[in-house]
């Protein structure tokens, strides 16, 4: 009966770090996403820098756009958060993407620390279930 109890509780804690491993995984996998956003708006940052003056399509939404031309890449409008934006130079808008990379790449490594913690500990619990279910197993062969 102990074993019984113990293997119910260890298989309700396995099926809860699954379910967290799942959450870690979907929240990854958004820092993944932002941190290929802020890699591409870096590269579109430079492009602008180097392209002053050239002709480009500026998104409308729902996959509009009109046609217009880079006159001044000076400065460049930056959201620094709760819908609040600053007008930043070239420099300083490409140091404050930088730094959202860097957040978002230590989030992500701290993600990877837990995910990796968490499946460490499901693997223990798996082999005690393994062997709590042997236990039960031959106690049902030697009672039979």
């Amino acid at each position: 009966m102990a074993d019984q109890k113990e293997f119910q509780e260890k298989l309700v804690r396995y099926q809860i770090l699954e379910s967290r491993v799942k959450a870690l995984l979907q929240r990854r996998e958004m820092l993944i996403a932002k941190m290929v956003e802020i890699e591409n708006t870096l590269t579109s940052v430079e492009d602008v820098e180097k392209n002053k003056g050239c002709e480009i399509l500026l998104p409308l939404g729902s996959n509009v756009h009109i046609p217009g031309s880079l006159k001044d890449v000076k400065k460049m409008i930056v959201e620094i958060g709760a819908d609040v934006a600053l007008e930043k130079d070239i420099v300083d808008a490409k140091k404050i993407l930088g730094e959202r990379k860097d957040i978002m790449n230590n989030g992500l490594q701290s993600i990877e620390k837990e995910i990796t913690n968490i499946t460490n500990e499901m693997l223990g619990i798996e082999q005690e279930i393994a062997s709590l279910m042997g236990r039960t197993k031959n106690t049902d062969i030697s009672a039979g």
